[in-house]
C-alpha cells in the first residue's frame, strides 16, 4: 500500500492536518484523494450539487473547494464528486431536466474554481445505480461518460468502484474499456460483493474471473492510475481485509500476464473462442497460484 484516501470534514479537516501529514510522512504514504463529504450530513438528506435548494446547494459546491484546497497542500491527484443523495426514490418526485441542470453548472462552477486556482488535481464522478437513493443521478458508466463528455474539461473524468457497476450489472470490461476509448478513467476504486448490494468485499473474493478480466483491460490500455481499495471490513480486521486485497490484485496480474505469454492477445483476434479463452483463464488462475 502506497497512499491513502480521505474524506473532508470527516477524517481530515485544519484540526487534525498536521497529524495526518505526520502520519503521511512517518509510512511514506501519498495523499491520493481526498473528496468532500456531501451526503451523510442531514442538510444534503435531498441532494447536494444537484439540490433544489440553492443554499444546500453552494454549501455542497463550498465543501468541495475545501476537499480542493486542502488537497492542494498535500499535492493530491484526484477528488471524487459521488452524487450520493441527489436523484429519487419515488416515481415523478425528481424533475430529472433540473436535476440534469443543476448538476452540470455545480461541476462547471468547481472546475472553474480548480482552474483559477491552478490546481492540478482531477474532478471525477463516481457512478452508483443504487443506495442511499433507490436511484441516484449519473448512476451508470453511460450515464457518467454522458456528463464528462458534456462538460468537457481535461481536469474531469471518472473514478470507476467496481463494486458500483457489479450492482448495476454492468459488463466490467466493457465499461472499462468504453471510458478508456475517451481517455476519460482517471482513478479506480476496487471491491467486490455477490451483485445484490455493494457490501465492499476485498476485490475477487465472489467475482476473481471478472477481476481478471478488469485488470486485463487496464493493462491493455496502459493504465498507469492508482489502483484504490474502497473497503468496509464491518465484522472482520482491517489488515486482513488489506491483505487479501493485494494478494488477490497481485493474482489476477499474474493471470493476465501467463494469458498473454500463452497466446489470449491470438484468441481475441478470431471471432468464436469463448470456450478456448475460458480454458485458458482456468489453467493460467492454476499456474498463477
Amino acid at each position: 500500500m502506497d497512499g491513502i484516501e480521505l474524506h473532508l470534514p470527516t477524517e481530515i479537516d485544519g484540526s487534525n492536518q498536521k497529524d495526518i501529514e505526520r502520519v503521511l510522512n512517518d509510512y511514506g504514504l501519498k495523499m491520493v484523494q481526498l473528496c468532500g463529504h456531501t451526503w451523510t450530513e442531514k442538510q444534503y438528506k435531498n441532494g447536494a450539487l444537484a439540490d433544489l435548494d440553492p443554499k444546500i446547494r453552494a454549501n455542497a459546491i463550498g465543501r468541495v473547494k475545501e476537499a480542493l484546497d486542502m488537497g492542494a497542500r498535500f499535492d493530491v491527484p484526484i477528488s471524487v464528486l459521488w452524487p450520493a443523495t441527489d436523484g429519487s426514490d419515488f416515481p415523478l418526485q425528481s424533475d430529472y431536466l433540473t436535476l440534469y441542470d443543476l448538476y452540470v453548472d455545480s461541476v462547471k462552477q468547481i472546475l472553474e474554481y480548480l482552474h483559477e486556482n491552478n490546481y492540478r488535481t482531477k474532478i471525477c464522478l463516481e457512478p452508483k445505480p443504487f443506495e442511499p437513493r433507490a436511484h441516484i443521478l449519473y448512476g451508470t458508466t453511460g450515464q457518467a461518460l454522458c456528463l464528462v463528455n458534456e462538460v468537457n474539461d481535461p481536469s474531469f473524468g471518472i473514478n470507476l468502484d467496481i463494486g458500483h457497476s457489479l450492482i448495476g450489472n454492468e459488463n466490467l470490461e466493457d465499461q472499462v474499456a468504453l471510458i478508456c476509448r475517451y481517455e476519460k478513467l482517471f482513478h479506480t476504486h476496487f471491491d467486490d460483493n455477490d451483485q445484490q448490494a455493494d457490501i465492499d468485499l476485498p476485490p475477487g473474493t465472489v467475482n476473481f474471473i471478472r477481476l481478471v478480466s478488469i485488470m486485463y483491460v487496464l493493462d491493455q490500455v496502459g493504465y498507469d492510475g492508482w489502483y484504490g481499495l474502497d473497503l468496509f471490513p464491518y465484522r472482520d480486521h482491517p489488515v486482513k481485509f488489506m491483505k487479501l486485497s493485494v494478494e488477490n490484485l497481485n493474482l489476477a496480474q499474474s493471470v493476465v500476464e501467463r494469458m498473454k505469454e500463452k497466446g489470449s492477445e491470438e484468441l481475441r483476434s478470431h471471432s468464436g473462442r469463448g470456450p478456448e479463452m475460458s480454458a485458458l483463464i482456468r489453467d493460467c488462475i492454476r499456474e498463477a497460484r
